[in-house]
């Protein structure tokens, strides 16, 4: 009887293993798994996410929808606020949104930019995916992260970057100021990254499927 407890029990913890492995390395090869490699090699800067979707609300309606989620769950003073584009922001967050339409749709496009290093790209997406409603269509989100580094060789942290975090078909090209490129993250998500040297200092920045911001 005994034997056959000791047996269970081992195997319970095998499988308690396996599961915390595998979300390791779900982690690791997500964007939020890259962000935290790329925040080890760099001193935060700032992360941000883009939301894009359409809807058949109206421009006024879908307005006043956002509007009233921002004022009952975020904190913000408002620089901007009229019939189709908001500007606020608070000690953490700076909230653009722009909307526009045709004969059918009335188009979203929300970004969230944060200079608060307690946030990370899973925080400010989380924030943005409680508007959502089963009213919108064709829901995009881009993901961004901009660190500032020491001087170093572009390549060579690059390749330790894409070395850690299992970045697949990675394609690096040199540019004037420093070097850019693409890759895949093992669950198949698309990534843009940069290392640029600029008289105020030297950058890294990464983005999914795009980078959104100018650098």
């Amino acid at each position: 009887m005994k034997i056959k407890l000791c047996i269970l029990i081992m195997l319970l913890l095998s499988f308690l293993n396996m599961g915390a492995i595998c979300n390791i390395q779900m982690t690791k090869n997500s964007f939020d798994g890259l962000e935290t490699i790329a925040m080890e090699e760099s001193e935060f800067k700032e992360n941000g996410v883009k939301l894009q979707y359409k809807t058949k609300n109206t421009i006024d309606k879908e307005f006043d929808r956002v509007k009233m989620y921002l004022d009952n769950n975020i904190s913000v003073d408002y620089k901007q606020c009229y019939e189709n584009q908001i500007d606020c922001f608070n000690d953490n967050f700076d909230i653009n949104m722009k909307l526009w339409s045709d004969s059918i749709y009335t188009y979203n496009e929300i970004t969230l930019i944060n200079k608060n290093p307690k946030y990370k790209i899973i925080d400010l997406k989380n924030i943005l995916t409680k508007m959502e409603n089963k009213n919108l269509e064709d829901v995009q989100y881009f993901l961004y992260y901009e660190g500032e580094i020491k001087e170093v060789n572009n390549r060579e942290l690059i390749g330790k970057i894409i070395d850690q975090t299992n970045i697949q078909k990675a394609n690096i090209l040199d540019i004037n100021n420093g070097c850019t490129g693409t890759g895949y993250l093992n669950n198949g998500d698309k990534v843009n990254f940069a290392l640029t040297n600029y008289n105020t200092g030297s950058y890294v920045i990464i983005g999914t499927p795009i980078i959104f911001a100018t650098y």
